[in-house]
């Protein structure tokens, strides 16, 4: 009896001591306790790397500048000689002829208009075409000062040089007959000369009337000549013809590499209204990489310039230059071809066109 028992407690005690294991969770905290806990700091995410400088506004190309044009500075005033008052002697030499004097400095006639002061200064001239014997002194009058017109020096160099006149003491001198039909003026081109070198090799013909400052003597230059006449010229001299030497310090002149591109829109004094749109123009062919469309645009009203470059045959036009006076601007424009030079400025190396012109609506 005693044993049931003692087996009936002990068997209640197991009991209740398994109930108190059942209740009580195996391992770790409550549910409660995990809210509290701070969450595994999660892994770092990449910062994809931002630039360290903003991009920045494409500049605006710049010009080569062309080779200024030198100004040229006021005309220099022109010397005028204060004239020497009466005629200065000449003591004749040989072979002269009054001709060939009147010539000469310091009296430098170009026509035969003073001979008859000649001879009414010097009785012992008997005639123009006979002088005194070398040593003899005549009187020359100096002619009157006149003012030089302009283009005065390049006219003289197309008149006969007075060097000429010393060769012909030197120079061998030919006999040249008359041919029928030929006049004095065939006879110098055909000598290679000049009348007034005729008119001194040939005292005995009347040059009278004629005017050596025109190289055809002028229309009352009227020679006498007959058929087997002997006259003297100068002998004929070949010219011997220089090839030309190179030094290889030659600069050459640049030719252009493409012609100026045809401009087609706008029309020539169109109105356009206060938007943007496109400038267009006919393609020259395929640029080379360095090579672009050079754009100019000047606001003749505003006084602004703006210039671009770019690979197509058009050009939109920036919105920051529709005109906003209130009134419409005159715009002009052309295209070039261009390309950067050592210094990275533009150079054009195509025809520049003539400008083309709009007019532009404000806003």
């Amino acid at each position: 009896m005693i044993n049931s028992r003692y087996s009936l407690v002990l068997s209640a005690g197991l009991l209740l001591l398994l109930a108190c294991q059942i209740a009580t969770p195996i391992g770790g905290p409550t549910p409660a306790v995990l809210e509290t806990l701070e969450p595994t700091t999660p892994l770092e995410t990449p910062t994809p790397e931002l630039p360290t400088e903003p991009p920045t506004a494409t500049p605006r190309p710049v010009l080569e500048s062309p080779t200024p044009t030198p100004t040229e500075g006021p005309p220099t005033a022109t010397f005028t000689p204060t004239p020497t008052p009466g005629p200065v002697e000449y003591v004749i030499q040989p072979n002269d002829t009054l001709l060939y004097i009147i010539q000469r400095p310091p009296f430098n006639y170009r026509d035969t208009s003073v001979i008859t002061e000649i001879l009414l200064l010097n009785p012992n001239i008997p005639s123009a075409d006979r002088l005194p014997g070398p040593g003899s002194t005549i009187l020359i009058p100096l002619p009157t000062p006149t003012p030089v017109p302009e283009g005065w020096e390049l006219t003289q160099i197309a008149q006969p040089n007075l060097a000429q006149f010393e060769v012909l003491r030197d120079a061998e001198i030919v006999e040249y007959r008359v041919n029928e039909g030929e006049t004095v003026l065939g006879i110098a081109q055909r000598n290679a000369t000049t009348l007034a070198i005729l008119a001194t090799l040939n005292p005995g013909l009347g040059f009278f009337g004629c005017d050596f400052t025109n190289p055809s003597g002028g229309p009352d230059c009227n020679v006498s000549l007959q058929v087997g006449q002997i006259v003297n010229v100068p002998a004929l001299t070949p010219t011997p013809t220089l090839s030309p030497t190179f030094s290889g310090n030659e600069t050459p002149t640049p030719t252009p590499t493409y012609p100026p591109p045809s401009m087609v829109f706008p029309p020539q004094d169109a109105s356009a209204s206060a938007r943007t749109f496109h400038l267009q123009w006919v393609s020259v062919g395929i640029l080379q990489p360095q090579e672009y469309y050079v754009v100019q645009i000047e606001d003749l009203t505003a006084g602004v310039t703006h210039t671009d470059l770019t690979k197509n045959t058009s050009y939109e036009l920036p919105e920051s230059l529709i005109p906003t006076s209130g009134q419409p601007h005159q715009i002009r424009w052309r295209v070039s071809i261009g390309a950067p030079n050592e210094q990275g400025a533009y150079r054009i190396i195509s025809g520049e066109g003539d400008w083309r012109s709009f007019w532009w609506q404000s806003r």
